[in-house]
C-alpha cells in the first residue's frame, strides 16, 4: 500500500507566486467577463463596446496568465511527487 506524504512546506512556499497569480488573474478575467468591461487607465471603466482592444486584450492576458500559473504549479507539483 501506498504511504500519504504531508505536502511540504518549501513545495507551498515556492508555488506562493503562482496561486495568487492563478487566483487574482483568473478572478479578474471572470470580472471583466461578467462586467462586459474593463478599467482603462487613464480613461476609467469602459465597456466593451467603448474600447473593444483594451477589453479583448485585458481578457486574454488575464486568461493566459491563468494557464500559465496552473501550468507552473501542476508542473512543480509533477517534478516533486514523479521525477
Amino acid at each position: 500500500m501506498r504511504e500519504i506524504k504531508m505536502v511540504p512546506i518549501e513545495l507551498i512556499i515556492g508555488s506562493i507566486g503562482n496561486i495568487i497569480a492563478f487566483i487574482f488573474c483568473l478572478g479578474y478575467a471572470i470580472y471583466t467577463f461578467l462586467r462586459k468591461g474593463v478599467h482603462v487607465k487613464g480613461r476609467g471603466w469602459k465597456t466593451k463596446d467603448e474600447a473593444p482592444k483594451s477589453y479583448y486584450f485585458t481578457l486574454g492576458i488575464m486568461i493566459l496568465v491563468s494557464i500559465l500559473s496552473l501550468g507552473a504549479i501542476i508542473f512543480r507539483l509533477y517534478t516533486y511527487y514523479f521525477v
